[in-house]
This record gives structure tokens, sequence and C-alpha cells, in this order.
């Protein structure tokens, strides 16, 4: 079975609560923004790729270091996404953030807590 962003989405929202970056204005105000989702945990911060087109891989921005290895989570090429370069987000911005893809629901329970 794939993990899907919707399957990662409960997941950090019970781990570390509400998304920190909802959209700030316009007819979408204070609705979740449509590519990147933010969560914080504890002094750092992290964010989901929701972008439409990978809404069937999880793929998650952290702040360094890069983690230690834990099965189902794979570090990627730095992904560099305007949507990050908000001020909730900005120690993921301008490719700072380290790019992984998380393929089970256990790779990401253990990311979270080795994260926090």
């Amino acid at each position: 079975m794939t993990f899907r962003v919707l399957d990662a989405l409960p997941i950090l929202c019970c781990a570390l609560g509400d998304t920190v970056n909802k959209v700030p204005s316009g007819a979408r105000a204070g609705l979740e923004n449509q590519k990147v989702m933010g969560f914080r945990a504890a002094t750092k911060v992290l964010a989901l790729d929701v972008y439409p087109s990978n809404q069937n891989t999880v793929r998650i921005w952290i702040e360094p270091p890069a983690p230690p290895s834990i099965v189902g989570v794979s570090i990627l090429t730095s992904k560099i996404s305007a949507d990050l370069d908000r001020h909730e987000l900005r120690p993921l911005s301008s490719g700072a953030g380290i790019y992984l893809e998380i393929s089970s629901r256990a790779g990401l329970l253990t990311l979270i807590d080795w994260y926090k």
C-alpha cells in the first residue's frame, strides 16, 4: 500500500498540532496553504510538500542536520519552493531545508520522534 500525503497529514497534525503557515490574506485567508503545510516541532519547523502532483508521495523538508538512517526515510536532492519563503518557514527556504521522502507510517513516526 502506498503511503500518501493524506496518510501523513493526520499523523503530523496529531504529533505537532495545527499548521503554522495559513494563507495570510485574500479570498483564502486563514485556510491551509495548497502547496506547503508547515509545522512547528519544539524550536524547529518542518514542511509537508502538498503540491497537487505529489499527493501519492510523502515528501518533507526539515531543518539540518540530516536524520540518522531510518527505515522508510530517504534523503532527496534539495528542492526549492517559493512557498517556503515565509517568516514561519524561513529556515527551510532557499535550499536550506533537507528534503526527504517518507515511504511508511513507521518511518514518519520515527522521524518525528527524532526531530522533536
